[in-house]
C-alpha cells in the first residue's frame, strides 16, 4: 500500500472513532467525571420501577426484589451511558442499545433466590428499597424487602463505585434453613471457566458441559479468558457463613451458591485483569489468576506506588515521581537507542548512496561488495547494527507500566484533574499530548522534514487515544516524552560533534590512501 493512501486510511479511521461511529463509545462529559449515585428509572418496560448504582466503572441494574437484570462494566472508565434529559427524567437509550457493552447476567438474574418457597420467577410482594450514597466512605447501599410465599427477605446491598466489589448480606426469615443464590454470567455465551477453591481443598473447575459440587467454598469463580475487556464474577463467603457451590459448565456458565438462611458474602464482577483483581485484594486466591512476565513486573509497579504514595499522599505525584525514577533506572538502555537512533539519521545519505550503486547489479559479486562497503561505513562511523536490539529491552517494562497506570483505581484526582482513572474532561492532557510528541518527532527527524511531515500527520490521528486514555496514563507519556525530549538533544549533540570528528578522519585517511596509491604508480 502506498504511503499516501495507508496516511489516507488512517485519517479516515481516526474520522470515523472521533465522530463517535466506532464501538468505543461516547467520550466522557466535558468538565465532570460521574457522580456515583442511585437513579430509578423504568429499565425493563414492566410495571415498576427498576434501581440503578451508576459510577465511572459501571451501571448496575437492580429490580425491586435486588436481583441483578443488568450489569454493565464499562470498557472505558467514566463513559457516560446513562443521560438526563431536560426535564430531568433519564435516557436509558444508550446503556441498553451500546454495542461495546455487554450485560454480564444477559437475560438472567443475579443474587436471585430459590428454594423453600422462594421462586424468582414468580410474583412477590415488595417494598421501595432504602437507598444511600456515601462517597467519602466510597459506599452506595441499598436495603431490599419482599415477601413471597410467606417467607421474608431483606437483601443489603452495598457497592464500592471505586471497584468492582459488593457487599451482600442476605436475611430469610420464615423460610427453610438453606436458599439458593444464582450468579449467571458472563453474558457473552463463550463458555467461561468455571472454578472453586474448597476451604483446605485443591482448585476444582469445569469447563465445558458438566456439573460439578463443591462444598465449604474458599471462592467460586465464572472467568473469562484473562484480557482488557474479559469478565469475572467471584464469590467469597465473609464472617463465618458457610457457602456450598454448584458449578454449571458451557455457553451459560452459573454457580448456584448454598447459603446459610443468613449470610454474608463479597461478590467481585467486574475486569478479569491482575490491577483491579489485585486492588480488590484477589490476586493472591488461589488457582484464580496467575500473571505472565508482564503481569509480574505489573505487580512490582503496583507496589513501588503505593510505597511513593505513602511518603508523598497524592496519585499525581507518585505518577510524575515514578516516570522520572523509570526513566532515570532505564535511562542507560534509552541512551544506547538514542545514539543508534542519531547515527543512523547521519549515516542515512551515505548508506542511500551505496544502496543507489549498487540497485541495479544483483549478482553475488556485487552483493557481497555492498555489504563490504556497508560493513566499512558502520566501521567508520562506529556503528553497531546489534545496538538497534536495546530498542526492545525496556518493552516488558514499558507494556507492564502501561497496563498497571491503565487499570489502577486512584482515590484522588491531581491539579484540574477530577479523576486520574479517566480521561481528562476538560482535554488539556490530550492537547499537551499532542504538543510533546510532536516536539519529540522534531528532535528524533530534524535532518528528514519529509519525515517529520508523513509522522506529524499520523499524530494528528492518535489524538483520539489521548482523548480516551485515563489521564494517569497521559500523565505518564506526557512526562516519559518530555524526558526523552532532553535526553535525545544530549544525544543529538554529542552525536554530531563524534561523526563530525569521525568524516574528517575518515577524509583524511582517504586523501592518504589516494597520495600512497599514486606514489606507488610512479616509476
Amino acid at each position: 500500500m502506498k504511503p499516501r493512501l495507508l496516511l489516507l486510511l488512517i485519517a479516515a479511521t481516526g474520522a470515523l472513532l472521533l465522530t463517535g461511529c466506532g464501538q468505543t463509545g461516547p467520550l466522557p462529559v466535558f468538565g465532570k467525571a460521574i457522580t456515583s449515585n442511585w437513579i430509578t428509572a423504568d429499565y425493563d418496560g414492566q410495571p415498576g420501577d427498576e434501581y440503578i448504582a451508576t459510577s465511572n466503572l459501571q451501571d448496575v441494574v437492580f429490580n425491586a426484589r435486588g436481583e441483578v437484570i443488568g450489569w454493565f462494566v464499562k470498557s472505558y472508565a467514566g463513559t457516560p451511558y446513562i443521560k438526563r434529559k431536560a426535564d430531568g427524567s433519564v435516557d436509558l437509550s444508550g446503556l441498553k442499545a451500546q454495542g461495546s457493552l455487554v450485560n454480564m447476567v444477559g437475560d438472567r438474574k443475579a443474587l436471585a433466590l430459590s428454594g423453600g418457597g422462594l421462586d424468582p420467577a414468580q410474583p412477590a410482594e415488595t417494598s421501595v428499597p432504602q437507598l444511600n450514597t456515601d462517597l467519602p466512605a466510597n459506599e452506595q447501599t441499598a436495603v431490599f424487602r419482599y415477601t413471597q410465599n410467606g417467607v421474608s427477605v431483606t437483601k443489603t446491598v452495598t457497592m464500592h463505585p471505586r471497584n468492582f466489589k459488593i457487599d451482600l448480606k442476605t436475611d430469610v426469615t420464615g423460610g427453610p434453613a438453606t436458599v439458593n443464590m444464582l450468579f449467571p454470567g458472563l453474558g457473552k455465551a463463550d463458555n467461561p471457566s468455571v472454578k472453586a477453591v474448597p476451604v483446605g481443598g485443591e482448585l476444582a473447575s469445569v469447563q465445558g458441559s458438566g456439573t460439578l459440587k463443591v462444598d465449604n467454598i474458599q471462592y467460586a469463580a465464572l472467568q473469562e479468558k484473562p484480557n482488557q475487556l474479559a469478565h469475572a464474577l467471584i464469590i467469597r463467603p465473609q464472617k463465618g457463613t458457610t457457602v456450598g457451590a454448584t458449578l454449571t459448565g458451557g455457553e451459560q456458565g452459573l454457580i448456584t451458591a448454598s447459603l446459610p438462611a443468613a449470610s454474608n458474602l463479597e461478590v467481585y464482577g467486574g475486569k478479569n485483569e491482575l490491577i483491579h483483581l489485585y486492588q480488590s485484594g484477589y490476586s493472591e486466591l488461589p488457582g484464580l489468576f496467575q500473571p505472565n512476565i508482564f503481569g509480574q513486573i505489573s505487580l512490582v509497579i503496583v507496589k513501588i506506588m503505593e510505597s511513593i504514595y505513602k511518603v508523598v499522599g497524592n496519585w499525581g505525584l507518585v505518577l510524575l515521581l515514578l516516570t522520572v525514577l523509570l526513566r532515570a533506572i532505564m535511562w542507560p538502555l534509552m541512551q544506547a537507542q538514542g545514539r543508534t537512533t542519531a547515527r543512523m539519521q547521519v549515516m542515512q545519505p551515505k548508506i542511500k548512496e551505496i544502496q543507489d550503486k549498487y540497485k541495479d547489479r544483483k549478482d553475488r559479486d556485487s552483493q557481497v561488495a555492498m555489504q563490504a562497503e556497508m560493513q566499512r561505513l558502520y566501521k567508520d562511523y562506529n556503528f553497531n547494527p546489534a545496538g538497534c536490539l536495546s530498542t526492545f529491552i525496556p518493552f516488558p517494562v514499558l507494556i507492564a507500566l502501561w497496563s498497571t497506570i491503565r487499570n489502577f483505581e486512584f482515590d484522588s484526582g491531581f491539579l484540574w484533574l477530577p479523576d486520574l482513572a479517566i480521561p481528562d474532561p476538560f482535554y488539556i492532557l490530550a492537547l499537551l499530548y499532542l504538543i510533546v510528541n510532536i516536539g519529540q518527532l522534531y528532535v528524533m527527524t530534524r535532518k528528514n522534514p519529509q519525515m517529520f511531515r508523513q509522522q506529524a500527520f499520523i499524530y494528528l490521528i492518535f489524538l483520539y487515544f489521548a482523548l480516551t486514555f485515563p489521564a494517569g496514563v497521559t500523565i505518564y507519556i506526557i512526562v516519559s516524552t518530555l524526558i526523552g525530549i532532553v535526553q535525545q538533544v544530549i544525544i543529538n549533540k554529542q552525536v554530531e560533534a563524534e561523526t563530525a570528528t569521525i568524516g574528517q578522519r575518515v577524509q583524511k585517511t582517504a586523501v592518504a590512501a589516494g597520495a600512497g596509491a599514486r606514489a606507488a604508480a610512479r616509476p
